[in-house]
C-alpha cells in the first residue's frame, strides 16, 4: 500500500511551506499530465486570440510573480520579466491572449522554474501566514496570496492538458 502526503517544505512556516509544497505537487502533477508537446502545439490556439499552451504557460508564471513579488512582498517585476511573460499582452479577463514564442517546453518550463525559485526565496520570509498585505481596495493574507498561486495554476493545468488532446484542423 502506497502513503501519500504533502509535507511542508523546510525552512518555511508550517502553513506557508505546507501550502508551497502543495503548488510544488501541482505542478509536478501537470507537468506529467502534459508531457511532451510539440512547438505547434504550444502555440496553437482553438480560436483567435484564445488560449494556447504557451501563453498559459507564461500567465502561470506571470501570476505568481505578480502576487508573490509584488503583492506578497513588495518587489516588482522587472521590464525583462514583463516582457519574457506577456505580461501587458495577455488580458485573461477580455479572452485576449497574445501569440507565445515559437519556443520549445522546456523553454517555457524555465521560465516558470525561475518564478518558482523567486518564490521559493520570498515565502522563506513570510512568518506570519495570517499577516495582512492592503493592495487593490483588498487585505490579504499572505497565506491567501499563495493559495490563489496554486488553484491559479491548478485551474489552467487542466486546461492545458485539455488542450494538447484537442484536434487540430
Amino acid at each position: 500500500m502506497e502513503k501519500l502526503d504533502i509535507i511542508p517544505v523546510e525552512d518555511t512556516e508550517p502553513q506557508i511551506g505546507l501550502l508551497l509544497a502543495m503548488l510544488e505537487d501541482g505542478t509536478r502533477e501537470w507537468v506529467e499530465e502534459l508531457g511532451e508537446v510539440s512547438v505547434e502545439t504550444l502555440t496553437w490556439s482553438p480560436f483567435p486570440n484564445g488560449h494556447s499552451i504557451g501563453a498559459i504557460l507564461l500567465h502561470i508564471a506571470d501570476v505568481e510573480a505578480y502576487w508573490i513579488s509584488e503583492i506578497g512582498s513588495g518587489k516588482l517585476r522587472t521590464e525583462e520579466q514583463l516582457k519574457i511573460l506577456l505580461s501587458r499582452e495577455t488580458d485573461q479577463f477580455k479572452v485576449e491572449w497574445p501569440t507565445p514564442p515559437s519556443e520549445p517546453l522546456s523553454w517555457y518550463l524555465k521560465r516558470i522554474e525561475e518564478v518558482r525559485e523567486q518564490t521559493r526565496q520570498l515565502v522563506k520570509t513570510w512568518h506570519s501566514p495570517s499577516e495582512i498585505i492592503l493592495s487593490r481596495g483588498n487585505e490579504y493574507t499572505k497565506r491567501w496570496l499563495l493559495y490563489h498561486v496554486l488553484t491559479h495554476e491548478a485551474y489552467h493545468g487542466g486546461q492545458m492538458v485539455l488542450l494538447s488532446l484537442m484536434p487540430r484542423p
